[in-house]
């Protein structure tokens, strides 16, 4: 009858807390809340402010080791692998703070509503065993021998997970500098050219109203005006969209050194005269292979993620063995039933899950394959490299020839010129004569300045086949001014024909610390 009453009065105790729990659940559902208007305005300002916060400005027309340097300490994709590189680093130490044995410290109260008594065997009399809110505390030291090994393991291998986030963002750098090369001279081109296309196209526009008016008015012969205002036409569209891709040269620019599209900036190379001195290649073709095999980011990584596979199948084998455990502590109670308050105790415990054992010689299988994997794909990559290598001299080598071809033709275009315009003055050429022949050498001008623009990628794409660092082994600090001078001290030596081997990234990052 008793336990049946203290059955009935737990129901009744239980139910209360049974809807409480229903109703919470039911009230706390959680449901879609798309984003507002005002929440995209708020993050849209955000961005726009982050995008180009803590930035130097540009006090001055922009050389291309200073446009380098910029590309290098403020360009998106270089700042994202460098954070990437960061949280490999953490995640290094992370690693390395897990070999650390396990240190507990756990306290606590309990307390219930009548004292922890039992019956004799007779069930004539009780006893109390406990007290009714009794306090604990405890702290424990832990260590698995074979938990330890693996970790250690881990840890090496997180350490080449580390050295393949450098090398990766070696690989952005060498992509960051050979594009910001190309478009600074793309770019210079533009803005040399842009100077000299608005007056063209104002004197086109120009003759071709003259002509329209010429037309209308039945001023000579109408098959030539005609002819002629066909002529300006084709040479009025060619102007214009040569116009839009030198506007766009700029603004591939900008986004490189990550500066506004609309901002107003000017490069030096814009005012001066193209360098006349001749690119040479550091070495020749054979040597320039073993450079790009062994200092190329690709084959860097690879050779950092083979040893990464090689541990697994270390750990594979290391799992079928039995872990020790190893544990100390030291125990208070507050119970005054105990005859001893605090207490030392101390285990060693041997553990062996013996499916690991049925299950290594399939993870030694995967493992080994990963390691034939990842010794083919080094294989490809490397005649991948070699094959970059003979392309980019031979890109160069035309790009020379192009430039070459494009600087005579330009040059002749400019002496056409010259007579086209003594003979305007001399009344004995046309204007129409000396608007396509200013076109023809404008155009000219352009195709040579783009072909060295063309030749200058060539020959920083070289270096990029190669995996040469556009930052000498040291850089005094961070600023763009050092940047600036460090990028130019390698440029001078590249474009003198010389290389240094970039510095040697360490074979192991210490695990300890």
């Amino acid at each position: 009858m008793t336990n049946q009453v203290g059955k009935n009065q737990m129901k009744h105790r239980i139910l209360p807390i049974l809807l409480m729990s229903t109703f919470l659940v039911t009230g706390c559902a959680v449901k879609p809340k798309p984003l507002t208007d005002a929440d995209n305005r708020t993050r849209v300002e955000a961005d726009l402010d982050a995008l180009f916060q803590d930035q130097e400005k540009i006090s001055g027309p922009l050389s291309l080791e200073d446009a380098i340097a910029r590309a290098l300490k403020y360009n998106l994709d270089q700042r994202l692998k460098l954070m990437e590189t960061a949280v490999a680093m953490g995640q290094l130490d992370v690693a390395s703070m897990s070999l650390l044995p396990d240190v507990v410290a756990r306290a606590g109260i309990s307390s219930r509503s009548n004292p922890d008594s039992t019956f004799n065997e007779a069930k004539t009399s009780t006893s109390t065993s406990s007290d009714q809110t009794v306090k604990t505390g405890d702290l424990s030291v832990s260590w698995n021998i074979l938990d330890f090994a693996i970790g250690y393991v881990r840890a090496h291998q997180q350490a080449d997970m580390a050295l393949i986030t450098q090398e990766r963002r070696r690989g952005v750098i060498h992509n960051v500098v050979n594009d910001t090369r190309r478009a600074y001279w793309r770019a210079a081109a533009a803005e040399r050219s842009l100077v000299r296309i608005d007056p063209v196209l104002k004197r086109v526009k120009a003759a071709l109203e003259q002509s329209q008016k010429q037309v209308e008015e039945n001023v000579g012969a109408p098959l030539d005006a005609l002819t002629y205002q066909q002529d300006l036409l084709l040479t009025l569209r060619e102007l214009e969209t040569r116009r839009r891709q030198l506007q766009e040269a700029r603004t591939e620019l900008a986004a490189l050194i990550n500066v506004h599209p609309g901002s107003d900036f000017s490069l030096a190379a814009s005012t001066r005269p193209i360098p006349s001195k001749e690119l040479a290649l550091p070495y020749d073709l054979d040597k320039l292979e073993v450079e790009a095999l062994k200092n190329r980011s690709e084959l860097r990584e690879e050779a950092y993620q083979l040893r990464v596979y090689q541990r697994d199948a270390k750990i594979a084998i290391m799992r079928m063995l039995p872990g020790i455990n190893l544990s100390a502590g030291i125990n208070y109670t507050s119970d005054s039933y105990k005859l001893n308050d605090n207490w030392y105790d101390g285990a060693a415990r041997l553990s062996w899950n013996l499916m690991q054992v049925v299950r290594a010689p399939a993870d030694k299988r995967l493992a080994n394959a990963q390691i034939d994997l990842s010794e083919v794909r080094r294989l490809a990559l490397s005649m991948a490299v070699i094959s970059q290598v003979n392309i980019a001299k031979l890109r160069f080598e035309h790009a020379k020839v192009d430039y070459q071809l494009a600087d005579r033709i330009a040059t002749v275009q400019g002496k056409i010129l010259e007579r086209l315009s003594a003979g305007r003055q001399a009344n004995t050429v046309g204007e129409g004569q000396e608007i396509r022949g200013e076109v023809r050498s404008l155009l000219s001008d352009l195709q040579r300045d783009m072909a060295y623009a063309d030749l200058q990628a060539a020959y920083g794409r070289i270096f990029a086949s190669i995996g040469a660092d556009p930052l000498p082994e040291s850089v005094p600090d961070t600023s763009l001014g050092s940047l600036s001078d460090a990028v130019g001290s390698v440029l001078a030596k590249w474009d003198g024909g010389q290389y240094d081997s970039p510095k040697r990234v360490p074979e192991e990052v210490a695990v300890s610390r």
